[in-house]
């Protein structure tokens, strides 16, 4: 039986490698699997690191200590007593991939011997996807149940209650610089209004950089959340004024909140997908070059939106990973140290008129009036509309500047 369960899609992890004299960048996607067989072995592993800690803690020379290598390369970067006692396991050269038995072979502590862990066919078959698409595997890393995250002075332990195998892709794409960008004719635009109550908007634009000509094109709604959710939220809040600092020990708060963050995971998922489809599809039904993906600007706004923008982070790192030369979520480079997710101010973008540029007045919560243009629409279709002509004029001023 299978003991191993593949996130639905995984964490990525970005970071600029830029090389000289060339415009790629190099990209870390993580793919998360649970861990349910051969713990016996995981744990000798472990067991051996903790005794490692408690030797060097007390002084004792690690190179007279009978450890694998690693854990000795691994120690000499701690202090003493800022050594974590629940560490993951690394394997950089030690591991091999068997793409026809599903197996992940990792070194035992025993000499030339390796011990299996088996893997879903569907997640192994998704992992060999991902290799013939470019991607190479370059590390394998264990996670126990508990250990320290972040920096280890902090005494911040996670605890899950599986061992979890990470299995880290890296994979080298093309940016789009600057002057490819100027090279286009035709550029679909997606401005996206993210608002979780009433549904993500969203309005298709294109622009013909040729003669310069804009058009709006289409416009709709992508799913919302699901009405329990609210109500869940409403519980929540009602657990908190009733118990304040001690609710995170109620039972039901963690029930309904545990719940709560399976639904919000599963519906960044959804509308993370169903964005980067419709912008491959507009390619298609409007003979674009490109589709460029544009969001608001909510790092100011307050906590209660970080599920928003989850979803500008998974489409902004999908569309690299996957799609680099059909997606565009990044400002087109014009050298080699940085690299920014297309953002737009969310000043007014609700509050005037996509048509003529004039002030709205706000008719109900959802339906916005223009008396200059006469003109009834939905506000969070207005400000899509918004957020798409402000992603041309940002996008113009940009390539014009360089």
């Amino acid at each position: 039986m299978c003991s191993f369960k593949c996130t639905i899609f995984p964490y990525i992890f970005l970071y600029l490698f830029l090389k000289n004299n060339n415009k790629k960048m190099e990209i870390n996607k993580i793919i998360k699997l649970k861990i349910n067989e051969n713990l016996e072995e995981i744990e000798k592993l472990l067991t051996i690191w903790r005794y490692s800690v408690i030797q060097k803690r007390k002084g004792i020379n690690i190179e007279d200590i009978n450890i694998p290598t690693t854990y000795k390369v691994s120690l000499k970067n701690f202090d003493d007593f800022n050594i974590p006692m629940f560490h993951p396991i690394v394997f950089n050269t030690g591991f091999s991939i068997d793409f026809d038995n599903n197996e992940v072979k990792l070194t035992s502590l025993k000499r030339y011997r390796r011990f299996s862990l088996r893997i879903f066919e569907e997640d192994m078959k998704y992992l060999r996807k991902e290799v013939n698409d470019g991607a190479k595997i370059t590390m394998i890393t264990i996670i126990p149940p508990s250990y320290k995250r972040g920096k280890h002075g902090r005494r911040e332990v996670v605890r899950n209650k599986h061992w979890t195998l990470n299995i880290t892709l890296r994979k080298s794409i093309e940016l789009l610089t600057v002057e490819k960008f100027k090279k286009l004719q035709k550029v679909a635009i997606l401005g996206i209004d993210l608002n979780s109550r009433h549904g993500v908007g969203y309005a298709v634009w294109t622009w013909n950089r040729s003669n310069g000509l804009i058009k709006d094109e289409e416009m709709g709604f992508i799913k919302q959340k699901i009405k329990p959710h609210f109500f869940q939220e409403k519980v929540l809040r009602k657990l908190q004024r009733n118990h304040k600092n001690s609710v995170k020990n109620n039972e039901l708060f963690q029930r309904i909140n545990k719940r709560i963050q399976r639904q919000n995971k599963d519906w960044v998922k959804k509308v993370a997908n169903e964005i980067i489809n419709i912008a491959l599809q507009s390619i298609e039904k409007y003979n674009a070059d490109i589709a460029m993906i544009t969001f608001e600007d909510l790092s100011g706004f307050k906590a209660n939106n970080r599920w928003l923008r989850k979803i500008t982070k998974r489409i902004f790192e999908k569309a690299l990973w996957s799609y680099p030369t059909k997606i565009l979520a990044y400002k087109p480079i014009k050298n080699q140290r940085n690299i920014e997710q297309i953002l737009i101010d969310a000043y007014e973008t609700s509050k005037k008129c996509s048509k003529c540029g004039n002030y709205v007045e706000f008719i109900s919560n959802n339906e916005v009036y223009c008396k200059h243009c006469n003109r009834h629409k939905n506000r969070h279709l207005n400000s899509a509309d918004n957020i798409a002509r402000k992603a041309i004029l940002d996008l113009c001023y940009f390539i014009d500047t360089f």
